[in-house]
C-alpha cells in the first residue's frame, strides 16, 4: 500500500526545486526519497544517503526531467509513520522505511536514525496503527545535498 511519502512542511520553498534527468529503470513515486547517481535521479535505498524528494512519479524513461525538492537540514517535513506513534516519539530520531511507494518514518527503530520527530501531526495525534503523520526533519549526516 502506498503511503504519502515525505512532503515539505508547511509547503515547498521554490528555490529548492531542481530539475534533473531520470536514471534508467526508475519506479519512484511522488514523495519518495531520491539520490543523485551519475548525475541522474534514482530512488534512495539507504536512509544514510538522501538528496531530495521526488515531486512526481518516475516516467520510466531515461533522461526525462524530474522535479526534485532538495532537502536542507533546516527543512521540516510531514511524513507517515510505519508503526504506532505516541507522544514519547517526539524528540527522538528514527530510521526510515525505504521501500519505493511506501517510504515512511519507522518509530519502531532507532538503528541508522535519519529523521528527527519534532511533533505528531495535530490532525492525528497518537495513532494505534500505521498511518499516523509526524512532523520533523532529516538528520544532517543522512543528507547528500549538504555533504552529510
Amino acid at each position: 500500500m502506498a503511503t504519502m511519502g515525505f512532503r515539505p512542511y508547511p509547503g515547498p520553498i521554490a528555490d529548492r526545486i531542481t530539475v534533473l534527468p531520470e536514471a534508467a529503470t526508475q519506479s519512484f513515486v511522488q514523495g519518495d526519497l531520491v539520490i543523485i547517481s551519475s548525475g541522474k535521479v534514482a530512488v534512495a535505498t539507504d536512509d544514510d544517503d538522501v538528496f531530495g524528494v521526488a515531486l512526481h512519479d518516475a516516467s520510466g524513461t531515461t533522461d526525462t526531467d524530474v522535479f526534485v525538492y532538495t532537502i536542507h537540514a533546516s527543512d521540516k517535513f510531514i511524513a507517515e509513520a510505519s508503526t504506532t506513534t505516541a507522544q514519547t516519539n517526539v524528540g527522538v530520531a528514527y530510521a526510515l522505511v525505504m521501500t519505493s511507494g511506501s517510504m515512511a518514518v519507522n518509530p519502531g527503530s532507532t538503528t541508522t536514525a535519519a529523521f528527527y520527530i519534532d511533533s505528531l501531526d495535530p490532525r492525528d495525534g497518537a495513532t494505534t496503527g500505521a498511518g499516523g503523520r509526524v512532523i520533523g526533519r532529516f538528520i544532517y549526516t543522512s543528507l547528500d545535498s549538504i555533504g552529510g
